[in-house]
């Protein structure tokens, strides 16, 4: 009881801490201030309003600002619609998986493009790679920017009682985007592939076990049971188990999951991309 109240505490320090230079970082992201990262970042960001034709200095009031949320956001659930449909003829699928049936494919759009990431499926015996990284791990990142992006036009609202506009959404998602979480999940992400999390387009693999396993029906091991290799018979304190299942080979999938898994963290999203 003791270790855990320590490890809480710690934990809940580290945080604090880490707010107050990130808080700082955040704000300054938000006002256009020039920060750490502006000089390599800033010509990128400059370059994406050139090809979208943003202008940085607009003002938007609150209707305008609500409808860019809104035909971002039914873009966002239109696009991977779309790449759940039609994955089977797409590339980025080794697997070969068949396209997802309309119905559970506007739940998932729905469902990840509002940020609550409800899964009906099992992600690696139902969605592609090309399904996964370019739909699911994008929408992680646009759904948690729109968040933010919210909020702080939300703030702008209650500040700038007598002034005009809350900001300009696109400009908001821009730097929230380069400038908060995609350097934060790239750093993640490394972490997570030195730890061992994979991070690969590879086919998923069914490798021999070094020793067999028993199970029940409903696929519970069973501890302590003597296997006859030869056989096949299971017993257990000397009796047969005859509805015993031998497991001599396990399934591994593969996949980007280490990507997934950073935004997946530090955005507060859900949707792995493997079944658990």
């Amino acid at each position: 009881m003791g270790n855990a109240i320590l490890q809480y505490t710690v934990y809940v320090g580290i945080l604090i801490l880490l707010a107050i230079p990130l808080g700082k970082y955040i704000k300054n992201i938000m006002e256009g201030n020039y920060t750490i990262l502006s000089r390599w970042l800033l010509p990128v960001e400059k370059g994406i309003y050139a090809v979208l034709h943003i202008d940085r200095e607009e003002q938007m009031t609150w209707k305008q600002y609500a409808a860019a949320v809104f035909v971002f956001s039914l873009l966002g659930i239109l696009t991977v619609f779309l790449l759940q449909i039609q994955q089977a003829h797409l590339a980025g699928n080794p697997q070969h998986l068949p396209n997802v049936s309309w119905d559970l494919a506007f739940n998932t759009a729905v469902s990840f493009v509002t940020n609550t990431d409800w899964q009906a499926y099992t992600g690696e015996a139902t969605l592609s790679y090309l399904t996964q990284f370019a739909g699911l791990t994008v929408q992680n990142f646009v759904s948690a920017a729109t968040g933010i992006a919210v909020l702080f036009a939300l703030i702008r609202g209650f500040i700038k009682v007598k002034e005009q506009g809350l900001g300009n959404f696109w400009v908001d998602m821009t730097r929230i985007i380069i400038y908060i979480l995609l350097p934060l999940n790239i750093v993640l992400a490394f972490f997570l592939v030195g730890g061992g999390v994979i991070q690969n387009m590879h086919a998923a693999e069914t490798v021999p076990l070094v020793e067999p396993i028993a199970v029940n029906s409903d696929g519970t091991v069973i501890t302590g049971a003597q296997i006859d290799r030869e056989t096949g018979k299971v017993t257990l304190h000397g009796k047969n188990i005859d509805t015993a299942v031998v497991v001599t080979k396990q399934f591994i999938p593969m996949g980007p999951a280490a990507s997934q898994v950073a935004i997946k963290q530090s955005g507060t999203n859900g949707g792995g991309i493997h079944g658990s």
